[in-house]
């Protein structure tokens, strides 16, 4: 969720909002010093303005501060901003005394007495210190709001991105040649009297439905449940391709509860079975693989059938795939992703995701 590189949208509007504090603190001391009848400030402000602009973009290094430390906890986090605020108050005294002296050479600044100059310093530190982290405590609201906005986006986009994995998972499990296939390879054990395989298969056919029907738009599962949808459909689909399809699917026990994205991997499996093992003459493994990679758990979904377009590309496989890194994005931003290609005859998808259990 850090989004604020250098020049983003967010960090413009820090800057600006920085800068404008910092000028706005200048000109009520300048409307004050003229309501009290002193002028000077006048013959100085071509020193003085650039020198409070400079102090002010100074201020402004303390937004990616606040918002890399926006998950830390409070008193880490505020220990230090109030580190980074002093220093960048030690800095800006520091260009206060270039200042000083600056004035003190300006042709109609006329000469400043040095003690007058020591006593402006000392308390500038001081005064540095306040503003600065007043500004700190403006940014750190700012990130907050525009973290939880970016919060409220990705959460929207999860909701949509999941909403559409579920549409598709309805729309191919109503499509006639899916059910036709299915409710006629029943049809064939009842006629010859296999009811047991029968009753097993519409087992199979109900549990997929019903898994598919009750996922959570934005809701999680743990691997063993997706993996047992999974299993639920790839059998009915062996159903059809007979000894042309075999199904591995392994990963450790220790994994069966890690929380994955409910149908994350439903458009793998379908585009393994629909341009793998459909084009294919000989059989074809479609494997559902998993294991842990420190705080990540990295899921493998691949066949060594996919038919693959010029230049190696797998055809048919783009609406899916975008839809699968849309929801990691919105549900993990850069904690998750996704590698597609083919490895050794294999076409391989690779999710990653980070790894939390129920």
């Amino acid at each position: 969720m850090r989004s604020g590189l250098p020049f983003d949208r967010a960090f413009r509007r820090a800057a600006l909002l920085t800068i404008g504090l910092w000028l706005m603190v200048w000109g009520l001391w300048a409307v004050g010093e003229l309501i009290a009848g002193r002028s000077g400030f006048v013959a100085e402000a071509p020193i003085d303005l650039p020198a409070t602009l400079l102090k002010a973009v100074l201020a402004v290094l303390l937004y990616p501060v606040c918002l890399h430390t926006h998950d830390w906890p409070a008193a880490r986090r505020w220990t230090v901003i109030v580190a980074t605020v002093m220093a960048v108050a030690l800095v800006q005294a520091g260009i206060e005394l270039a200042e000083v002296r600056l004035i003190s050479l300006w042709p109609h600044g006329g000469e400043m007495p040095w003690p007058n100059a020591r006593a402006r310093i000392a308390s500038s530190l001081l005064n540095n210190a306040y503003l600065s982290f007043a500004t700190a405590a403006l940014l750190a609201f700012q990130v907050e709001v525009h973290c939880a906005g970016e919060q409220r986006l990705r959460l929207a986009r999860a909701e949509t991105a999941a909403e559409r994995a579920q549409m598709a998972a309805l729309r191919f499990q109503l499509n006639p040649h899916f059910l036709f296939n299915t409710l006629n390879a029943i049809s064939s054990l009842v006629v010859t009297k296999r009811t047991a395989d029968a009753e097993e298969m519409l087992s199979r056919l109900s549990g997929f439905l019903r898994n598919a029907l009750a996922a959570e738009p934005n809701g999680v599962v743990t691997l063993d449940e997706e993996a047992e949808s999974i299993e639920a459909y790839l059998q009915i689909e062996q159903v059809r391709f007979g000894d042309r399809m075999r199904i591995e699917i392994d990963y450790p026990a220790a994994l069966g509860d890690v929380l994955v994205p409910g149908l994350i991997l439903q458009p793998l499996v379908e585009n393994a079975v629909k341009y793998g093992v459909a084009h294919a003459r000989d059989p074809v493994t479609v494997a559902v693989t998993a294991q842990a990679l420190g705080e990540v758990v990295e899921i493998v979904v691949r066949d060594n059938g996919s038919t693959s377009a010029p230049g190696g590309a797998v055809a048919g496989l783009g609406v899916g795939h975008r839809n699968i890194r849309q929801r990691l994005e919105a549900l993990h931003g850069q904690s998750a992703g996704m590698a597609a290609g083919r490895t050794n005859g294999w076409y391989e998808v690779r999710l990653r995701l980070p790894l939390s259990r129920r």
